[in-house]
């Protein structure tokens, strides 16, 4: 019996897992292949139950992977790859110990690559699924496209990560595909909705990130390398999906892009096929479409036949909505200024519908000048502008952005050049329903159409001047009503007043006065209190710790609104005193005035 007993560390949870030093000894790679290796097969580290038992009683932190992951790795094709690298890599530094340029040269030259495409479909078998982890690629992608060329990142790979955004964002505005936008410290947060799927991405600010020691660029650039070839078959497909060319062509420049691909050199440079070019960069311009869409009328799809009639009919207003939305700057022609972040702006405008343009001796893609007397919004990003046109509305970019978040064109007039912005607010809101800031109530209001889209902020104050008017001539009224008049109606209130003591006693003791009614104790508060407590005690210990974790984010998210409520007062009363001080202080500088007036009269 002594000999088949199960020793300690043979059976159960410790048998799942593996120290990341003992994989490493299992596949004979060195750390940074095996970071590789794990990052392109989308292997990550696993936090155990109980990490004291995995560890055989060592309370140590070791990093753990499950034993089946390191398995399924021992059998990938790339680590004879790594490992034909690793030994180039030996016979380069022997070449150059050696002071063989010869050798080196040829070296160098013949450097082994691999290839990750089959990685894709792996770890993306249908198209849907790659559009669901879509986020992180397009962020870091974008993210790289502003980087500087360094030592350990190569100028193709910025080069690709460019190329690859653009494509994108000419799919979307093509598509019409974008739904939200939203401007922060960190940069531009879009959404765009794709095949059914919501894609949120974030893109920098237009210019270039300062150098950090904090990151580990060496881990993103391992990231970035499996992404790349993602967002290539994801471009591909979607681009076939609205019958596009791939690579994008312009719709303008047909033969001439034809005449270019057949005088194209095939020893031409990496660097040289991978960029992209500025015509096609600007965003201004419509692509190639590789077969022309047959126009088709309206078609119900089968399930929405059988549903009801009301049914059916939400379904039709909630797409003539969306298509309104799609086309919200449609018959608009935009004219942005060189201060503007242009990039952004006409991604975005053109997305709607609209139409955008710019300074020749800006940059290529412009469609007509500022001369132009059709344009009829022109984007401004200063307090004054030198030559103004009376047939166009000047705003700051900001209102562009506000518009397609509250899905409808908002007051023009407080988004002019110089004026203090409304505050920019998020689309992505999460804790809307337990805080609501005055400036969302007020927009929504403006949707429901209580409040008039085109009406000046300051006809509400002319209002309220109006009604203090009316109040004060009411008063003024009353105080030159004819002293005759006041008299007789003072004699019509005395006989009133003027009664004998004893009938008042009469009157006092025959007052009915109302009864105390005694109403029993409302106890339906603790029967409720009494009732929640007995459905929590009723709820398995296993559920429980979910259950507090939920109350936890609750009370989370309540704490936060309270803050946000109480900062909002805050920032409220100070805004108030600081009003007052203005007043105080241009009452006090007109009495200076009066008097220094009344002394040299005086004089």
């Amino acid at each position: 019996m002594g000999a088949n007993r199960i020793k300690k560390g043979e059976r159960g949870e410790v048998t799942k897992y593996i120290t990341r030093n003992k994989a490493i000894k299992r596949l004979q790679l060195s750390l940074h292949d095996f970071r590789r290796l794990c990052i392109l097969k989308g292997i990550y580290p696993r936090e155990p139950k109980h990490r004291k038992r995995v560890q055989k009683g060592n309370s140590e932190y070791k990093t753990q992977y499950y034993l089946k992951d390191i398995q399924f790795l021992s059998h990938e094709p790339l680590i004879s790859k790594f490992r034909a690298q690793r030994a180039h890599l030996k016979k380069i530094r022997s070449a150059l110990g050696k002071q063989d340029k010869h050798q080196y040269k040829k070296l160098r030259k013949t450097k082994p690559t691999y290839k990750i495409d089959h990685l894709v479909r792996e770890r993306y078998p249908t198209f849907v699924d790659a559009l669901r982890d879509l986020d992180d690629p397009l962020t870091l992608c974008f993210l790289f496209a502003r980087l500087n060329k360094k030592r350990f990142l190569t100028e193709v790979m910025i080069m690709y990560c460019r190329r690859l955004t653009v494509e994108f964002m000419h799919y979307v505005i093509a598509a019409k595909a974008l739904r939200k936008v939203f401007i922060s410290i960190k940069g531009y947060y879009y959404q765009a909705e794709i095949m059914g799927q919501t894609v949120t991405w974030i893109a920098p600010h237009p210019f270039r990130p300062e150098n950090t020691t904090e990151v580990d660029f060496n881990i993103m650039k391992l990231f970035t390398e499996f992404y790349i070839c993602m967002m290539g078959f994801v471009n591909y497909r979607l681009y076939q999906s609205l019958n596009l060319f791939y690579p994008p062509r312009l719709a303008a420049d047909e033969e001439q892009d034809i005449q270019e691909a057949e005088a194209e050199d095939r020893s031409e440079s990496e660097l040289e096929r991978v960029l992209i070019s500025e015509r096609i960069a600007c965003l201004n311009l419509n692509l190639q479409k590789s077969k022309e869409e047959e126009d088709e009328g309206e078609t119900l799809d089968m399930h929405l036949l059988e549903e009801s009639v009301q049914n059916v009919k939400m379904a039709l207003e909630e797409e003539e909505k969306l298509n309104k939305f799609k086309n919200l700057f449609q018959n608009l022609k935009f004219f942005l200024g060189r201060e503007t972040n242009m990039e952004s702006l006409t991604f975005v405008i053109r997305s709607f519908g609209g139409q955008v343009s710019w300074d020749e001796s800006v940059a290529e893609g412009s469609l007509y000048s500022e001369s132009d007397e059709t344009i009829t919004h022109q984007i401004v990003d200063r307090p004054n502008v030198e030559r103004k046109y009376l047939s166009r509305y000047y705003v700051q970019p900001q209102w562009v952005y506000d518009c397609i978040n509250a899905r409808m064109f908002l007051p023009v007039q407080d988004y002019f050049p110089g004026v203090t912005l409304p505050p920019h607010l998020s689309p992505f809101d999460i804790i809307t329903d337990l805080y609501v800031p005055p400036e969302k109530e007020k927009l929504e209001a403006m949707k429901r159409g209580e409040i008039p889209v085109h009406a000046f902020p300051q006809e509400e104050s002319s209002d309220e001047e109006s009604d203090d008017e009316i109040l004060g001539g009411d008063e003024e009224a009353e105080e030159d009503v004819p002293e005759e008049e006041s008299e007789n109606a003072e004699e019509e209130k005395e006989p009133e007043e003027e009664i004998d003591p004893e009938k008042k006693k009469i009157l006092k003791e025959m007052e009915v006065k109302p009864g105390i009614h005694v109403r029993p104790k409302d106890t339906t508060w603790k029967d409720e209190q009494d009732h929640y407590r007995l459905s929590v005690s009723m709820i398995p210990r296993k559920k429980k710790r979910i259950y507090r974790k939920l109350k936890r984010q609750e009370n989370k998210q309540f704490c936060k609104a309270e803050n946000l409520r109480l900062k909002r007062l805050s920032i409220e009363k100070e805004k108030a005193k600081k009003a007052e001080n203005v007043k105080k202080n241009k009452a006090n500088q007109e009495k200076k005035l009066l008097k220094e007036r009344t002394k040299q009269k005086a004089q």
